[in-house]
């Protein structure tokens, strides 16, 4: 049983903190953000694509 708040708060920022750490160690490990940057950059295409599909249909 936890009896400080401060165990609480600090248990949660380790979490997040852990969480960001591994997504920046991913980024810059493994080339994630060009392939990221690739797949956004198709969904903005087909995106684009449906809304004049949809804007030819008014």
């Amino acid at each position: 049983m936890i009896y400080r708040k401060w165990s609480l708060l600090s248990s949660t920022i380790l979490i997040w903190g852990g969480a960001a750490t591994a997504g920046l160690a991913g980024v810059f490990l493994f080339n994630a953000k060009e392939k990221f940057q690739k797949y956004l950059s198709g969904e903005g295409q087909r995106l684009r694509q449906q809304d004049r599909a949809a804007m030819g249909k008014n």
